[in-house]
C-alpha cells in the first residue's frame, strides 16, 4: 500500500483543524466501496460525521485514512474512511464557509448541484479563490464579487 503525498498533506490539515477546534464535521463521499460506514449511510456523496475530542473512543487521523468506532443510532460501527474521500471539514457552530474544502475530492454529483444552484454551466466554472487571493483591506468589494471565507485546499 502506498500513501499519496496529497492524502498525507490533507491528513495533516485535518488533524490541525480538529486539534484547533475540538469538534468538527467532516464531509465524506460515501459512494465508494472502500468507505466503511453503516449500510444505511452508504451511497451518500455528502455524508457528515462529527468528530469531537470528548468522544470516548479514539479517533485516528492517519496519512491514508480516518478510523474510529463511531456510534449510529446507539449501534457502534468500526468506520474506515480513506483520506481521498473526505472532501470538507467545518465547525458545527458555523457553516461550511468557515472550514476547509478539498476541491479535487468533491464528488461530481455535488459539483453539478452547486453549479445548478449558482446558475452556472460546467464550462463557465471559475476556479475558487485561495487564501492568498483574498483581499485583506477594508475597501468595499466590487459589485457581483462574492467574498468567501472557506479556505480552498489544492
Amino acid at each position: 500500500m502506498t500513501i499519496q503525498f496529497a492524502n498525507a498533506a490533507k491528513a495533516k490539515q485535518l488533524r490541525d483543524f480538529f486539534q484547533q477546534h475540538g469538534r468538527i464535521y467532516i464531509v465524506v463521499d460515501a459512494t465508494h466501496d472502500d468507505v466503511n460506514v453503516p449500510d444505511f449511510l452508504k451511497g451518500d456523496p455528502a455524508l457528515r460525521l462529527v468528530l469531537n475530542h470528548r468522544m470516548p473512543q479514539p479517533i485516528y487521523i492517519r496519512d491514508d485514512a480516518l478510523t474510529s468506532d463511531f456510534s449510529f443510532s446507539g449501534q457502534t460501527h468500526a468506520c474506515y474512511i480513506p483520506m481521498a474521500y473526505i472532501w470538507a471539514a467545518y465547525q458545527p457552530e458555523g457553516d461550511m464557509e468557515q472550514g476547509l474544502i478539498w476541491e479535487d475530492c468533491v464528488p461530481e454529483t455535488i459539483r453539478v448541484v452547486v453549479n445548478a444552484a449558482r446558475g452556472l454551466n460546467p464550462e463557465d466554472e471559475q476556479p475558487e479563490a485561495t487564501s492568498s487571493d483574498t483581499k485583506t483591506t477594508s475597501e468595499p468589494e466590487p459589485k457581483g464579487r462574492k467574498v468567501r471565507h472557506l479556505r480552498v485546499v489544492k
